[in-house]
């Protein structure tokens, strides 16, 4: 990803279509924003891991779980999803803790998988990760596994949830209430308020507002200053 689609992203909504919210209200279609994004989503699935893979990965999962019961198989899925980029950033993530694959089935489109005698194991592990998250975004300000912690929540965000960019904000959809307010503590960690948009279908939208604010989350959470 150049430096150059990372200055300009926040302004790839003004030079398409206007949308729904009325006149000077540009937006991107939805065609458009697949397009526009795919080098993002390539600069964020191929970061660093960074110093908490495990929280990363525990977001990605928390998001894109199968529901239900699973009859078990050698591999069990931790995670499914139509975003290639989603599904090989999680996969690596997992790949600090066991082995994973990435399988595209007819139904279910990409799964996450791992060895079934691994998945309790592993699903211990991410809930335990999970948890941490509260104790690891109230660290000091100062201490940079705090903020490669808050880093890891919006990478992962931005791949499971997409990113909708508009000139000067950048909005992602987390899938729970929880999900979302520990996306609004990471951005404080990293010096940006963000907000938490009233829910709408396919999720609980959080903005981050800014141009400088929208730059600084890009490079930091693609690793390309």
């Amino acid at each position: 990803m150049s430096a150059t689609l990372l200055t300009d992203l926040p302004l790839l909504a003004a030079e398409t279509a206007h949308g729904t919210g009325g006149p000077g209200t540009p937006t991107l279609s939805a065609d458009a924003s697949r397009a526009e994004m795919a080098p993002l989503d390539r600069a964020l699935s191929q970061a660093p891991l960074g110093a908490f893979p495990l929280l990363e990965a525990a977001f990605g999962w928390q998001e894109l779980r199968p529901s239900g019961w699973h009859r078990p198989a050698a591999a069990t899925a931790i995670a499914q999803t139509s975003s290639p980029a989603a599904a090989a950033r999680l996969a690596s993530l997992l790949s600090t803790l066991t082995w994973a694959n990435v399988v595209r089935t007819e139904r279910d489109g990409l799964r996450v998988e791992v060895a079934a005698g691994a998945y309790n194991r592993i699903t211990r592990a991410l809930t335990g990760a999970w948890r941490s998250r509260t104790q690891l975004l109230a660290a000091s300000p100062a201490a940079p596994d705090s903020r490669q912690a808050a880093l890891g929540l919006w990478r992962m965000a931005m791949l499971t949830g997409g990113v909708d960019a508009h000139a000067g904000q950048l909005t992602v959809r987390a899938g729970s209430p929880a999900a979302a307010q520990a996306l609004v503590a990471a951005a404080a960690r990293l010096g940006m308020p963000a907000t938490v948009d009233r829910p709408r279908e396919g999720g609980h939208p959080v903005r981050v507002t800014g141009r400088a604010q929208v730059y600084q989350l890009l490079t930091e959470a693609t690793g390309q200053r």
